[in-house]
Order: C-alpha cells, then structure tokens, then sequence
C-alpha cells in the first residue's frame, strides 16, 4: 500500500477537523449548485490537456441542454472546493458563461481523489487512449503491477503496455494526439524516440501546428528514420561498457529496442537505438580514441574527408590541436593510391575442371602474370612513397579513420582498361563467355601496363644514376674538370632560380627565334647549352636583379650587383657623387635648424 505523506496526512486532519460533517456527506455527499468562481482545479488530476475546439463545441451544447451530470467536489479547509470529477463539464461551463453549476460535494482523502477520477475517465464511453494510458501511469505510480491493471481494466497485457509506451511521449505530442493531430499508430511511432529527439522533431516540424487549419504530418516514418540508428551498423563496440561508463553498454539499455520487445514488439529482431543524443555521444566518444590512436600513429601530413564532414567528425579531428591546424581536403580532389595487394593462388585454380577430393588445378599462366603485375605495381606504389610524390594522410569518416597515401593531383578519368583484370579474361576465355569489348579492353590494358613499365624502366636507370654519381662526387679534391654538361647546368640552376615574371621575359627575349619550346627538358638543354657569352651573362644580371635583395646594400646579392654593374661599366662615380651633393646640402639645411634650435635653448636659460 502507498505510504502517505505526513503534508497529506496533516492536511486530511485539518479538513476533517474543522468541518462539522455528517456521515452521509462523507459517503454520500451533498447535492448542491455552486459558484464557478469557488471551484479550483485539482492538482492531483493527471489529464493536462483538452481540446479547445471540442471544448467550445461541448459549451455550445452546454448553453442548450444545461449540466445533466453534477460534478463531483471536495470541501478544502479554506472554505473553497476543489475539482474532483467533471473538469471537462467545468471547463466548458466556464465558457458557456455560467456562473453557478450542480455539484457532489465530499470529504475525501488524496488517494480517494486519485481513485476517482482513474473510475471517471476510464469508465467513460470511449477514452482517449492518452487518458488511458496516463491512468495506467498513475496506477503504476500506486504500486500496481501490470497484471493487477491489466485484471481491473478487463484488457490484455499488451494493451497495457502499448498505453505504458504513449507515456514516452512528450507534453507537445501528448496535446497534439489529444486533438486529433496525430493517430494512434503516429503517436506510438513517435513515442519509440527518446524525449531530446522528439523534442527536436516537434520543434522541426510541428511547432506551428495550433496555427495550422488543416496540419498533418507527411511521410513520418521517413522522417523519424534519422533518430532511430541501427545497432548492428553502429562504428562503436555496443558490449563495451567503458566507451562512456556513466552510460554503460547499449546491450541493456531502454533506449534499445531489442531490450523491449514488449513496448516496441515491431522491432523486436532488430536492436535500434532511439536516442539520438546518447548514439551521437558514444560515436564522438568512439571516433575520438580511434582519431586519437591513428593521429600517434600515422603522424599524418594531411586530413582527408569524404566531401564535407559532419559536424561530429570535425569536433572530433579538431580536438586534437596538431590535427586542428593540418590542411583538409576531399577525397574527390586528391588521388589516393592504395598498396597493392599479392595475388591468391586459390583465385587461380579452375574449379570447375576437377572432381569432389581432388586438387584443383592452378592456372600457372594466369597467376605469373598477376604476380608479374603485382611486382610492377609495388614497385611503382614504393616509388612514390621514397620520391616523396605522395602525402600520408589519415582518411577520416563515419566508417573509421585510415592511413592513407595522397596526391594532390587530381584523379585520372578511370579508361578502358581498369574496368577488366586478367583474372577476369581469363575465367570468361575458360567458360566461353569472352566477347570482343572483353577481349579488347585486355589489349588496352597490356599496352597501358607496358607504357607505364615503361616509365619505371626509366625512373629506375635514373636513380641507379643518381646513386653512383652521388658516390662519385664526394670528394672536392677529385680531378673532374668542369664539362659542357656542367656549364649547362648552371645555366638551368641560374635559369630556373627566375621569379615567373622575370622568366617569361628572359625565355621571350633568349628563346623566341626557336622552333622548339623549353618546356621540353631536351629542348631546354640544348637552347641553354647554346648560348652565347652575351646571352649567359644577360641571363645571370636578370638572375640577380631579378631578386628583391640584391636592392639592399647589406645583402650580398646587393653587393653582387653592385660588383656586376661596376663590371660592366656603369658610372657608379656619378650616382655616387650625386647622392653625395644631395647629402651635403641636407646636412646644410639640417646645421642650420640645429643653430636656431640652440638660439632658443640659450634664451629660455637666460629667463629661468
């Protein structure tokens, strides 16, 4: 039985107390009209809310026909009555404008009330299934068990479970499925999120909908899909208890339906978790020690996205200061080069030419030329990673965060020959399905596979020459005298040391009477190879006008210049010696300030 409160208790005392009362007022109460304005409303009546529209509409009957049915009161210490039963009939007097209405007035304790009005409003014709589900909560809050509810109501378990999951509903939707705005099945699906998530549901799509004639909501289901998540896709362990620890594992958790199954009996073989709030804070948890891990790792140069990053990923790749200051980029707009990965031989066995218990046999044929391709690919993958053509990155998205190598360049238009594999050629020739594009985009392939062979045959001749002529070189005391190669290559040092506008205007002035262009290294060679003394020594004073320092007298490239325009003949005597006269007719006019400013120091003594 529930324990009373001693506020409660002392307050039936007092009523008790002070009112002179006969027993039949007690069990049988008094039968009088009494003044609306001496009726308060019970706090202890669970129903917040009514329509407005059926209230007017009853009120308009109320005019016509009058109260059929007295209200039931009870007499308060104070002299006032407070509301027991009837606060529809009370509500809608009050608008019909009557100033008196027909009332029961009782004694009765707190836990009388509350029995009352759970009779009233679940005798009535045809509750509202919030009304009956807000009486069940109320019997709950009495201590009664649901079989105990489910025996007095003459109704099913089930039933009493599916008023129980309407109580999940927030006071906004309560209100709305009370006026029809919702149906039943509306509001259970609704009642299947969490409160955070209805609440910012009801704020997205029906916080106007009182100022709505005709609202109704469109597509619900599609839109609560984004607070419900499915556990088994969830990037984080569900069983881990430690991710968040004050909230433990979702394995046990109310928000999880597979934990309910008698609330949420349609996702019973599913476990999808309806509160947005708790599955945003265990992803950013989750995604947080991965980022963190993988950052200490990798020790990336770079962050890449897969397009734009939602809020979470961001929060979590900035909560790192190192990571906050790399630059991001988009997967779409770098190349990301994947390391290749060792052909299986079993990929090469043709299965459908041996019996049950025997071995299949292995196409040698196909699986050397795979692990042929393999080799050329790792080669080409490792090239790049030691040229330092490639960036380590961290690849950061909703399915986790991976080490990546990137270029910058843009990706290349996938051709013909990346869309079939040998494997694949080979298998259609076995089984006779082979056609003339198949066949075709394997030639593409070889000749695309041969060109760039091709490339690395090349870039591997450079760096064994790179390593020998590295080794050779090491000691300036050798006796290597200066070659034509040599000479060019200062020419190109000096040439490509050139700021771009300086450049252009060196290559249009140097290269404009050739056919060829520089851009080509050969051509380049050859039309520096070419120059003359005149052109060189043009090309070296660009080189050093060209670079802002060489305008300082306390650099050296300004020295330098100043050494070169002596060189080559320029009157520098005369510049000289016309900044001088300048400079002493400054220090003239300067001697002359000072004298006056003297003159006034001498008489401002004088007067003190």
């Amino acid at each position: 039985m529930k324990k009373k409160s001693a506020n409660a208790s002392n307050n039936e005392k007092k009523t008790v107390s002070r009112w002179k009362v006969s027993a039949s007022l007690i069990k049988e109460g008094e039968f009088k009209n009494v003044s609306v304005r001496d009726i308060d409303f019970s706090p202890l009546n669970y129903r917040k809310f009514f329509s407005q529209i059926a209230l007017e509409d009853f009120a308009a009957e109320l005019a016509l026909h009058g109260i059929i049915s007295p209200l039931t009161l009870r007499l308060m210490a104070s002299g006032r009555y407070e509301l027991v039963a009837g606060e529809r009939r009370l509500r809608a007097a009050k608008i019909a404008g009557f100033k008196e209405i027909p009332a029961t007035i009782k004694i009765l304790t707190d836990d009388e009330v509350v029995e009352m009005q759970l009779a009233e409003n679940l005798q009535r014709e045809d509750p509202h299934p919030m009304d009956e589900a807000q009486a069940i909560g109320e019997m709950q809050k009495a201590g009664k068990s649901i079989d105990e509810i489910a025996a007095r109501l003459g109704k099913s378990k089930a039933f009493v479970y599916g008023r129980i999951k309407l109580l999940s509903l927030i006071d906004p939707f309560r209100e709305m499925f009370l006026a029809d705005k919702v149906n039943i099945q509306e509001a259970f699906d609704i009642a299947s999120v969490s409160k955070g998530s209805q609440l910012e549901f009801f704020d997205e799509y029906c916080k106007d909908w009182k100022e709505q004639k005709n609202f109704e909501l469109n597509h619900l289901e599609y839109s609560l899909a984004r607070f419900k998540y499915d556990l088994k896709q969830a990037p984080f362990d569900t069983k881990d208890k430690k991710l968040l620890p004050e909230i433990g594992a979702c394995t046990h958790c109310p928000s999880n339906t597979a934990t309910l199954k008698t609330l949420f009996p349609e996702y019973a073989k599913q476990a999808v978790c309806t509160n947005r709030e708790c599955y945003s804070k265990k992803c950013t948890a989750h995604f947080s020690v991965e980022f963190g891990s993988a950052f200490e790792k990798i020790k990336p140069d770079a962050l890449v996205f897969n397009g734009e990053p939602s809020q979470m990923l961001m929060n979590v790749a900035l909560s790192i200061p190192q990571a906050a200051v790399l630059p991001r980029y988009d997967r779409h707009e770098v190349t990301i080069f994947n390391a290749p990965e060792m052909p299986d031989k079993a990929d090469f066995c043709n299965l459908d030419e041996f019996e049950e218990g025997e071995e299949a046999e292995l196409d040698e044929e196909g699986y050397s030329q795979a692990v042929e391709e393999y080799k050329i690919d790792l080669e080409e993958f490792n090239g790049m990673r030691q040229r330092g053509k490639t960036l380590k990155g961290v690849f950061v998205s909703e399915r986790g965060m991976l080490p990546v190598l990137f270029s910058l360049e843009l990706p290349k238009n996938n051709s013909s020959h990346q869309s079939v594999t040998a494997k694949e050629v080979q298998a259609a020739i076995k089984a006779g399905t082979v056609t003339v594009e198949l066949l075709q985009a394997e030639i593409d392939r070889i000749n695309s596979r041969e060109l760039r062979s091709s490339e690395l045959d090349k870039e591997k001749v450079q760096l064994k020459v790179h390593e020998s002529f590295c080794a050779l070189i090491q000691n300036a005391n050798d006796s290597i005298s200066m070659t034509t190669a040599d000479w060019v290559a200062v020419r190109l040092i000096i040439y490509q040391s050139l700021e771009y506008s300086t450049r252009n205007k060196v290559s249009v002035t140097l290269f404009s009477g050739n056919e060829t262009a520089p851009e080509q290294k050969e051509n380049l060679y050859e039309m520096l190879g070419n120059l003359t003394d005149e052109q060189f020594g043009y090309l070296i004073r660009m080189a050093v006008a060209g670079n802002s320092e060489s305008k300082s007298p306390n650099c050296e490239k300004g020295y330098f210049l100043y050494q070169m325009a002596a060189g080559i003949g320029m009157d520098i005597a005369g510049i000289e010696k016309e900044q001088q006269r300048k400079a002493e007719a400054r220090l003239e006019k300067q001697e002359d300030k000072i004298e006056s400013l003297q003159k006034r120091i001498k008489k401002l003594q004088k007067t003190t």
